[in-house]
């Protein structure tokens, strides 16, 4: 069966009328008459009654019509839809994202989604190692992951963050790093965020201070919990919430204390819909990182 006998006879069981339905389809009454006779061998009866005055659909025409109707219908989608995805404008767009820019990725897809209202997000909050396991599997489109992104893949710096000491109440006058060596810290397990991790680790190594009374959590707001109660301190990216009467924030400005997230994908990951969300993203980044390279 060939769709487009199925549309033939799908427009004459609507007007029944050859000349009507032949011109619909932009054929003539005899390819048109083909096309029926093609499916009622194939059916094994007579679709339609046809005399000099009427054309009406027969009993086996009426009892498949319907169906006729759906698969027709369905076809025609499935044409809008490939359009539509090949346009950028259809399809679904699976995105990595992690603490550091939970600010600028629902900003970026409110405004993709007000221009392409039929794209479907699916958001996984991931650690840009997570992130990278998953975009390489073709698990992911897109991820915003800690730079630098592996050689050869596609990177656009898009939010600088840096680092947050949070400290019990019980600790001020507290002025940086080196009044806390003595105090107990609260890390996050390296399991859970392989990148934050060593960045922290390589930001700690280059202080030149030793930390000995170490402890560690299983997320940021754990962390957090654990300098309000007053048991331990704790590093958390920038862009943590934190709000607790019981804690101070003591922002690190260092170099080593910083870092970028790049949206990121590998180098085979490329579609109108991709590209499409890429230079969305590129016009909300940090205009000081519009400076920066890119790939």
């Amino acid at each position: 069966m060939e769709l487009r006998d199925l549309k033939a006879f799908v427009t004459l069981g609507e007007v029944l009328h050859f000349g009507q339905a032949a011109a619909r389809q932009h054929i003539t009454q005899s390819a048109l008459s083909k096309q029926i006779r093609r499916l009622e061998a194939q059916w094994g009866g007579e679709l339609f009654e046809r005399n000099a005055s009427s054309t009406r659909l027969t009993g086996l025409g009426r009892a498949l019509y319907g169906d006729a109707c759906a698969l027709v219908a369905q076809s025609e989608q499935l044409e809008r839809t490939a359009r539509d995805v090949l346009a950028g404008n259809g399809g679904t767009l699976r995105i990595g994202f992690g603490v550091a820019t939970k600010l600028l990725v629902p900003a970026a897809i409110a405004r993709f989604r007000a221009e392409r209202p039929k794209v479907n997000i699916e958001l996984n909050d991931l650690s840009t190692h997570h992130q990278l396991l998953a975009l390489a599997e073709g698990k992911l489109d897109l991820g915003f992951c800690r730079l630098p992104a592996p050689k050869g893949w596609h990177f656009l710096p898009v939010v600088r963050a840096h680092f947050i000491a949070v400290l019990p109440a019980s600790y001020a006058g507290v002025s940086g790093l080196k009044d806390l060596v003595e105090r107990p810290l609260a890390i996050l397990r390296r399991d859970k965020a392989p990148s934050f991790h060593d960045q922290f680790v390589h930001y700690l190594a280059q202080s030149g201070l030793r930390f000995r009374d170490i402890q560690y959590v299983n997320d940021f707001a754990a962390g957090v919990a654990t300098a309000a109660a007053g048991i331990a301190w704790t590093l958390v990216p920038s862009s943590t919430t934190i709000e607790h009467p019981d804690v101070i924030s003591l922002p690190l400005t260092e170099p080593e204390a910083s870092w970028i997230i790049g949206l990121t994908r590998p180098p085979q990951g490329d579609s109108p819909l991709i590209e499409a969300f890429w230079q969305t993203v590129a016009a909300l980044r940090d205009p000081e990182l519009a400076a920066l390279p890119s790939a």
